[in-house]
């Protein structure tokens, strides 16, 4: 089998989703994006970005009406009614009767007569129809709620963190694809290289033996020249089955970053180099995380919230006290004005007033209940914090030390490419001269192509481990490297 095979080149590139830009429309001048600039894009385009500022959107619509949850609320009703027309019942002097505590005459009041009460509740063809118009408005502003404003602002505070640290946890998986997209695409560079390479040195190879055996100069056999065709088969189907990968991995990157299908691109670099992280202690890593990791944010805001509901559930055991005002106004076109200015007229009528009130809910069973259920939410969210605590911690600490083996395995790769290429050049000299067999050719050059996948997916996975950790800790870990280095 071909040496490129050996680690799996195509299928690391297929979970990469990275290849080559393919060749764009003769002319057409392809857009070149960096990595900086992929993540802006993606961050800007992405409906998975989308969905969290949404949701942020709703937090900061909580947080307003819980900031302004101490201004005045108006209730306001009016209506507009046909009415028919009401008379006011009229008292006259009917006659006088002695007291006979005192002896005294006194006079006896009564309706006036000539009044139908009865017929004037019925309609009639001569009944005149108006027009009742009837508002009523009610202005109650808070004057002490026992805290219950102030623990509704720091809840709604902590779900607007909820919301930030939502945005950042989408923003966070989302660097991480595009980064592994981006360091598979110079893999992928890397690779066709490597393969490009062996075709180049596969062919050289074959020319030669079969110069040699036209020539019947007894070097080769056509053994010799079989053993180069089977193998060149291997490198020519790793070639084909990353050249396959291209148009669907370069389609992924065209979606990350917004261009329409088809649209020809390319990236800044197609240089596999290895980032550059400063120099930390593992515990440094675990306390940037516990700092900045956002679902370690959003789980302390959690806590926030919940001990805000438990003192709202508390002062929900006192009144509500509030200044309030009261204006109603009626005018029936069909209804008396009664004189008594003591009489219940509901059409027509003007009267407001301004009364401290209070109001006080007494039922202890359920708002104890209340309180119990927002003490144990308490609780479970404060546990689940510690849950998440242990494992960012351990889940840090592990990456950290996945990176650090990364970065101690590139000196290795290292330095194991540049001995494969030495035994490389030497057997190649020594392959013209006859001093060495096809054999030995084929296996320095496989040791070579492997040595050099190796080192590139080495990189490869000392980016990806880099950028997880970035993930992990919630913020960016590689930095432009020193001058000096």
């Amino acid at each position: 089998m071909y040496p490129p095979r050996a680690p799996s080149g195509a299928a690391l590139l297929a979970a990469a989703l990275c290849a080559l830009p393919p060749t764009g429309p003769a002319g057409a001048e392809p857009v070149v994006i960096g990595l900086d600039e992929l993540l802006q894009r993606v961050e800007a385009t992405s409906p998975v970005m989308d969905i969290a500022r949404a949701k942020l959107a709703d937090y900061e619509a909580q947080f307003d009406r819980a900031y302004y949850a101490w201004t005045p609320s108006l209730r306001i009703e009016s209506i507009l009614a046909p009415l028919p027309e009401r008379r006011a019942l009229r008292r006259c002097v009917t006659g006088s009767y002695i007291d006979p505590s005192t002896g005294r005459a006194l006079d006896e009041v009564g309706a006036c007569p000539g009044q139908d009460i009865e017929a004037d509740e019925r309609i009639t063809a001569d009944t005149e129809i108006g027009i009742l118009t009837r508002t009523t408005a009610r202005l109650t502003f808070p004057i002490y709620t026992f805290g219950r404003v102030e623990h509704g602002m720091r809840a709604a505070r902590a779900g607007l963190e909820v919301g930030r640290g939502g945005l950042d946890v989408a923003r966070g998986a989302l660097h991480y694809r595009v980064k592994q997209a981006y360091y598979g695409a110079q893999l992928a560079a890397s690779a066709l290289d490597i393969l490009q390479d062996g075709r180049k040195r596969f062919r050289e190879a074959k020319d030669g033996i079969a110069r040699e055996l036209d020539k019947e100069s007894g070097r080769f056999t056509s053994n010799d020249l079989r053993k180069l065709i089977v193998e060149e088969a291997d490198l020519e189907s790793s070639l084909l089955e990353t050249e396959a990968l291209q148009a669907v991995a370069w389609s992924g990157l065209r979606i990350a970053a917004g261009l329409e299908p088809g649209a020809d691109i390319a990236l800044d670099s197609l240089e596999l180099e290895p980032v550059h992280v400063e120099a930390r202690a593992p515990e440094a890593y675990v306390e940037l995380a516990i700092e900045s990791r956002p679902e370690l944010r959003m789980a302390r805001a959690a806590i926030e919230a919940r001990a805000s509901q438990v003192d709202m559930a508390e002062a929900e055991f006192l009144p509500n006290i509030a200044l309030v005002g009261a204006f109603g106004f009626a005018e029936g076109t069909t209804a008396d004005d009664p004189e008594d200015p003591f009489a219940d007229d509901g059409y027509n009528f003007l009267n407001w007033g301004v009364v401290i009130g209070l109001d006080w809910r007494i039922d202890f069973a359920a708002l104890a209940s209340s309180l119990g259920r927002a003490e144990a939410n308490l609780a479970k969210q404060r546990a689940e914090h510690e849950a998440l605590l242990q494992q960012v911690r351990l889940e840090v600490l592990e990456q950290v030390g996945t990176m650090r083996r990364r970065s101690r395995e590139l000196d290795v790769r290292e330095l194991a490419m540049k001995a494969a290429k030495g035994w490389l050049v030497s057997n190649t000299l020594n392959f013209g001269l006859g001093l060495v067999t096809t054999d030995d050719l084929l296996k320095s050059l496989v040791a070579y192509s492997k040595a050099r996948l190796t080192y590139f997916r080495t990189i490869y996975e000392y980016n990806l481990a880099v950028a997880r950790l970035s993930q992990s800790v919630g913020t960016e870990l590689a930095v432009p490297a020193p001058d000096d280095e």
